[in-house]
């Protein structure tokens, strides 16, 4: 499968790309909603992984853009800000996965499966 990583941290960054990769995946990461959603115009992506938070675009813009792009992407939101607010506009999004940072890659392998499943 074809995934996007979207995330301003570098740690996160190396985290995901090293499981996903591990896992077999295809796996791409940019910094920045905008560049994401160049990316997502130009080559078609299973999943999107993408950060709440971010300078510029937030998470939830690159998904709406992504999903007007690409209709049947399937969307894991990471977020460092799990307060009821966010969770909640999360779940009306109807993202196939949550991420809440700190996570273990054993919790991004799993709901990367899931999500994809």
């Amino acid at each position: 499968m074809r995934i996007l990583v979207v995330d301003d941290e570098p740690p996160i960054m190396t985290l995901c790309l090293k499981v996903l990769g591990r896992l077999g995946h295809e796996v791409e990461g940019v910094t920045a909603g905008e560049e994401a959603v160049s990316k997502l115009a130009g080559a078609p992506v299973d999943l999107l992984v993408v950060d709440y938070k971010m300078p510029g675009v937030n998470g939830f813009e690159v998904v709406r853009r992504a999903r007007a792009l690409r209709p049947g992407i399937k969307v894991v939101l990471i977020t460092g800000r799990g307060t009821r607010e966010v969770l909640s506009e999360a779940i009306e999004g109807k993202f196939d996965g949550i991420l809440v940072k700190p996570f273990t890659p054993e919790e991004l392998a799993h709901t990367v499966t899931a999500a994809l499943a």
